[in-house]
């Protein structure tokens, strides 16, 4: 496990409150974006599970559309996943880390594996996200989010360039991005979604 904060850490940050933030307009329209590239998915592609990766309480999982048949959360904190509630697909949670994932539960149709906001924690993720793409034979696509450079916050310049680099690196075809901007805080995210 290369995640740097513990399992019980993430579990008293989410105790505490700490991810409140993400239930703001402007995370929610983040949220929105990512669940449009999985309707464009299920329109070229049809239906599919979504994975969600570091999925927390659950935000995307409100939003999927019409299509999923399932909605898989991991997340390495037993506190969030056991805030995600059922919704109108069938739910499966597993508390792992990206680096400790096997790929279970079993696929039951394609995959799209989203991972928002998660995969600068861990400078070799793009690397896991690869290893599922590659040994599990279901993954169709993948949805990555990652918050841009910011002038008063230089190392998410670093994280954010590190990230695509990565993902270019793989050689997964570049299908669908956007950039989605806080015009109150002048924070921006890049959506893209890859097809594997």
């Amino acid at each position: 496990m290369r995640q740097p904060k513990s399992g019980a850490s993430w579990d008293s940050e989410f105790r505490a409150g700490k991810y409140e933030f993400l239930k703001k307009p402007a995370e929610q329209a983040r949220l929105d974006a990512i669940a449009a590239m999985i309707g464009r998915s299920l329109d070229a592609d049809g239906p599919c599970e979504v994975v969600d990766i570091g999925c927390g309480e659950g935000l995307l999982a409100e939003r999927l559309p019409v299509g999923v048949t399932r909605y898989v959360g991991v997340d390495i904190s037993a506190v969030a996943l056991a805030r995600l509630s059922a919704h109108s697909v069938p739910v499966a949670r597993v508390r792992a880390s990206l680096a400790d994932w096997d790929g279970h539960p079993p696929a039951t149709a394609r995959r799209i594996l989203v991972a928002s906001e998660v995969l600068y924690y861990d400078r070799a993720a793009v690397g896991d996200l690869k290893r599922l793409a590659d040994t599990t034979g279901t993954v169709s696509d993948i949805i990555v989010s990652c918050v841009a450079a910011h002038p008063e916050k230089p190392n998410w310049a670093e994280a954010s360039e590190h990230l695509w680099a990565d993902l270019a690196a793989t050689g997964w075809r570049l299908v669908d991005e956007e950039r989605l901007e806080d015009e109150d805080t002048g924070i921006a995210w890049d959506v893209a979604r890859y097809r594997v």
